[in-house]
C-alpha cells in the first residue's frame, strides 16, 4: 500500500513515515517506480513507534531495537523490556521529584499564609 493509506491507517503523517524510514526504523520498503510500497509489517512497526512515542520513548531509543531485530532476525524482546523498565524507573524518579516539589509548595503556601494572614 502507498504512503497515504499507511498514514490514514496509523495516524502518522507522511513526513513522520519518511523520517522513520530515513533514520532506519522502517526497513525494506519496496518501490514501484518512484512510489514506496508498504506492507502490513510496516503498519505494525509504525503503530508501535507511535505508541512508544506517546509513552515518552524517543526515536533514538528505538533504533537499537530495530538494529538488533535485523541482526537476530527476530524481535529483541529482552532489549525492549530493558528499555521499558528503564523508562518506568525514570518515571518513578520523576514522580518522587514532583511529589517533593508539591510538598515544598504546600509548605511554602502554609508559611505565606501564616506570615501574611495576620494570624
Amino acid at each position: 500500500m502507498y504512503i497515504g493509506k499507511v498514514s490514514q491507517l496509523t495516524g502518522a503523517t507522511r513526513k513522520a513515515i519518511l523520517h522513520y524510514e530515513e533514520i532506519g526504523l522502517l526497513r525494506h520498503v519496496k518501490r514501484s517506480g518512484s512510489y514506496r510500497v508498504y506492507d502490513q509489517n510496516h503498519i505494525v512497526v509504525i503503530s508501535l513507534i507511535k505508541h512508544a512515542q506517546s509513552l515518552g520513548i524517543k526515536l533514538a531509543e528505538l533504533t537499537p531495537l530495530i538494529v538488533a531485530k535485523e541482526a537476530q532476525q527476530s524481535f529483541p524482546l529482552d532489549l525492549a523490556n530493558d528499555l521499558i523498565t528503564s523508562k518506568r524507573d525514570q518515571i518513578k524518579t520523576e514522580q518522587q521529584t514532583l511529589k517533593a516539589k508539591d510538598s515544598g509548595l504546600k509548605s511554602l503556601q502554609a508559611e505565606l499564609q501564616k506570615v501574611f494572614s495576620g494570624t
